[in-house]
């Protein structure tokens, strides 16, 4: 599948068909709860700690953080951790938890430093989530894009309560399948997409996204259509 530059073309379609099978599991899923914090592009949500459901974005979360280790320090041809701790000292060092949003943003979409590489070419899979720190030694597309940044948030001190990993559709592209980090602070959702350097308040690009599932390390969710 093509696509812009900037968009996820060969995962995100089949992540995004998933999040159907998804809804039907929920609805028989033990561990669901609501959210007091805004749905995400005024869709209905469907929330579950079930992670033994079969779709390729919670599969491909749950390899990720194993992965991961927890930020467990690594050196290859394939992950570094050089530098990580001085990106989490300037998204600190911003002051308000806002500014820290918009540090750790503009750090991750760095294009000189992080340019947009598909699964396929950077990893040889059509569909691969990368750690924080295997994007900070061979960049990724967007969904690697939106973990570098919830990871770089979360060492920075922000809850992981209050960030989502969201796959959406892009309405204004054709539906093309793309990924997302959704940051809540206080009763506003922020965008930050690796397409576009600014933050972005929710409530001003909700026609342009229709969220299908998003997670965290808490919990997950399908997104239906609103009211």
């Amino acid at each position: 599948m093509s696509g812009p530059a900037g968009c996820c073309r060969g995962s995100l379609p089949r992540l995004l068909a998933g999040a159907l099978i998804a809804a039907l599991a929920l609805l028989h899923a033990p561990g669901a709860e609501a959210r007091s914090y805004p749905n995400i592009f005024g869709s209905k949500e469907i929330a579950s700690q079930n992670w033994g459901v079969k779709t390729s974005a919670i599969a491909n979360w749950r390899a990720m953080l194993q992965r991961w280790a927890n930020g467990a320090p690594c050196e290859s041809n394939t992950c570094t951790s050089k530098g990580w701790d001085a990106l989490v000292a300037k998204v600190k060092a911003a002051g308000d938890p806002m500014a820290q949003i918009k540090v750790a943003n503009q750090l991750m979409n760095d294009p000189a430093q992080h340019p947009y590489i598909e699964d396929i070419n950077n990893w040889g899979k059509t569909e691969y989530w990368a750690t924080a720190f295997q994007f900070l030694r061979k960049s990724g597309d967007c969904e690697d894009f939106s973990i570098a940044k919830y990871m770089l948030l979360k060492a920075a001190g922000m809850p992981v309560e209050n960030m989502r990993v969201v796959a959406v559709r892009i309405r204004s592209l054709g539906g093309i399948g793309h990924a997302i980090l959704v940051v809540y602070q206080g009763d506003k959702a922020l965008v930050l997409d690796n397409r576009v350097a600014p933050v972005m308040d929710e409530k001003l690009v909700r026609s342009e996204f229709q969220p299908a599932l998003s997670v965290n390390e808490n919990s997950w969710w399908v997104h239906l259509p609103g009211k």
